[in-house]
Formats: structure tokens, sequence, C-alpha cells
């Protein structure tokens, strides 16, 4: 099956250029005089293949490349850009609505600093500021599974930034996401837009999800990646695509069981592949991921952790399950003892508690680890485990 992401991004060699002798070069004078080759492809690629591919309306691209130069701070492109966007119909209120939004996706200061280009801009093409300025009531609906969202944040979140967890859920999803002076569909875009661009791959999943939630659809989303890359850089558009691609891939109906059969095997050849560093001490090994369809939100796979191999702290928000099918491994929740684990055992860990495990010091250990996610989030990883934490326990 040919994958969704990668088949978006294909469509970008499909457009039809415009022929160089019926267009006129956008490309500055200093860029010509400085960089022939790059106008070249300003003319050529961008203008004259990317911006008038149909895969993404021009409308669109203006709302995401003014959200990339706003989220990343490149202001001294803004003013052309601002220009081409109101031409292509976006409108003074949903500039206004983007600013604001990407003020809590890619910080104040980015926002800040795009204020007086946009005003002039406005200014000079004799926009009515003062509707600017009219009273907005929250009135956009969420989606039904905000309130799986709320209660993710507040238990993940909520424990270490108890105020963080308060302000996203009440002003940013209660108040911010729910303002009429954008859709939810463009908010969407803007905020992936913001996050590609800025190489925010944490938050990048759950708003590709959302986005498609809000009416994106999945070759919109693979667009605007390509179109981003020219704004963003390469390596934080193809880190996005990879993002994307794992998301579309876990909704694509063609990996659920057919709805006769309404079962799927998973096999253990797949190839291992080592468990990050940055979640894992020693030598980890995971196979066999899985994932349940339809309503589930049931996941998991099979982890083989060598000799004083472990796993970070970490926690669950609707807890885990561990299978024991291998060898011997240790397994403590905070606050109490270490305890051996073996073969056959069966361990449980409830929602939101602070735990860690792996093998013992001198026998490696596998288990199959099942785990429900909570608005597509099923553990949030903390510290690593010291080796004065690591002990075998006294019996």
């Amino acid at each position: 099956m040919k994958k969704p992401v990668v088949a978006a991004i294909a469509a970008l060699t499909l457009a039809t250029p415009v022929e160089a002798q019926d267009r006129k070069s956008v490309a500055p004078k200093a860029m010509q005089a400085v960089a022939p080759g790059l106008a070249g492809y300003t003319d050529d690629v961008l203008f004259g293949d990317v911006w008038i591919n149909p895969a993404l309306s021009p409308r669109d691209r203006s709302l995401v490349t003014v959200s990339v130069l706003i989220a990343t701070g490149k202001t001294a492109q803004l003013t052309g850009h601002l220009g081409r966007a109101l031409d292509n119909g976006v409108t003074p209120g949903e500039i206004s609505g983007a600013v604001t939004h990407l003020a809590f996706y890619a910080g104040w200061p980015n926002a800040v600093s795009s204020l007086e280009v946009i005003e002039k801009a406005f200014t000079d093409r004799g926009v009515d500021m003062a509707a600017l300025r009219a009273p907005v009531t929250a009135s956009v609906p969420l989606p039904a599974s905000d309130a799986a969202r709320a209660k993710a944040v507040t238990a993940t979140i909520g424990p270490v930034a108890p105020k963080l967890a308060a302000l996203t859920n009440d002003v940013v999803f209660a108040d911010l996401w729910r303002r009429p002076d954008l859709t939810s569909r463009d908010r969407s875009l803007v905020t992936l837009a913001a996050l590609a661009a800025n190489g925010d791959e944490a938050g990048l999943a759950f708003h590709v999800g959302l986005g498609l939630q809000n009416g994106l659809t999945r070759a919109e989303i693979g667009e605007t990646l390509t179109h981003l890359a020219f704004y963003a850089g390469w390596p934080k558009a193809t880190a996005a695509v990879a993002v994307a691609e794992k998301v579309f891939k876990d909704q694509d109906p063609a990996q659920a069981p057919s709805a006769a059969e309404g079962l799927a095997i998973t096999g253990p050849e797949r190839q291992p592949v080592q468990g990050p560093a940055a979640t894992f001490t020693g030598a980890v090994s995971v196979t066999s991921p899985f994932k349940g369809t339809g309503q589930a939100r049931l996941g998991g796979a099979t982890v083989t952790f060598q000799p004083r191999a472990r796993s970070n702290w970490h926690s669950h928000p609707l807890g885990q399950l561990l299978i024991v099918t291998a060898g011997e491994g240790l397994v403590q929740a905070e606050g109490g003892p270490v305890r051996r684990m073996k073969a056959g055992d069966v361990v449980w860990t409830g929602p939101g508690v602070k735990h860690w495990h792996g093998a013992a010091p001198t026998s490696a250990m596998t288990h199959v680890a099942v785990a429900e996610a909570l608005d597509g989030a099923s553990v949030s990883w903390l510290g690593p485990v010291s080796d004065a934490e690591y002990r075998t326990p006294s019996q």
C-alpha cells in the first residue's frame, strides 16, 4: 500500500510548471545577483510549481507561510507574504487570530515581533483595524475527544506543573481554540505549521490527529509539510512527515482487521528496534508493536532487557499491564520496595503511578507491555533510574 504522506509529497512533481516566458521573476534582485541558482529554484520550483499545486489552496498556502514566518521570527520576509495572503483570501481578522494563536504555540516574543510588520501591512492596504477590536466571545465547539485530552493533561502535566495544566485546559483549549476568528480547521493548520517549523515533534502527533478531526485531509497535511520545507527547511519538514506518517498509519483502516474476521495477528518476526537512550538505560530491544483498532485505545509491544538494563521512571495515564514471558526482572513503584518478577508473572501498575522496570543484574528479561492511550498518549517519561536506585531486593 502506498504511504499517504509519500503520495502527497509525490504529487508535487505532478504539477505542471508555468512556462518561464509566461511569468515574471519573483526572485529579489539581490538573489538574482548573488545567488542566481537560488533565484532559479525560487522562480521555477517554489513559485512555478509548489505554490500553484492544487493539492493545497493558495489561501491555505499563504496561511501556512505567514504562520511559519511568525513562528520562526522571520519578520523580514513577512511583509510580502502578508500582501500575498490578503490577495489570496486570508482576511485581516484571520491574520489577527493567527498571530494570537501563535503566541501560545511559538511564544509571545515571536508573535509580538510580528505586530509592527502586520500593522504596517494593514495600514498600507487600508484595513479598518478598529473592526479587529470588536469583542470576541468563545463559540466554536471543541471535538468530543477534548474531555479525554483535558484528563490526560491533568494526569501528565498537573503533578509537575499544576498551573500549566490549568492554563492548558482553561485558556488554551477552553478559550483560545473556541475563538471564532479562526475555524477549528484553520487553527489546526496554523498549529501544525508552527510546530513543524520549530521542530516541536513532541506535540505534533497529537495535533496531526486533531487536525484530521477538525477537517484537514491527509493530502492537505502532506502538502502543508511539503510547502513548509521551503520556509522552514527540509530537515524540519521530513521530521514532521515521519510523525504524520505514523499517525496516518495508526489510523489507517487498511491496518485494521476485517469486519468479518475481527482479529489481527502481530508476528514476532519484525526487526527489533533499539530502545532509545532517552528513556532506557542499557541494552533494550522492542519487537512486535501493536495497537488496537476502531475505538480501542489498547497498545503495546514485546520488550527485552539485557542484564541490568531498565526503563526510566515513568507513569501511564490509564495504567500498565506487564506479562513476563522470559527471564527475571525487577520492578518498583515510587515509595515502595524493589520487587522481583519472573517468567509467568503478571504485573499491574495503576494509573499515574510513577515506576520503573527492567532486567535483573544477572538475567535478561522479556515482557509484553500493554497500556491504554488517553487522548493519544499512553506514557509520560521521567528521569533515568540511577545505579543507587537500581538494586537487588533483599528477598
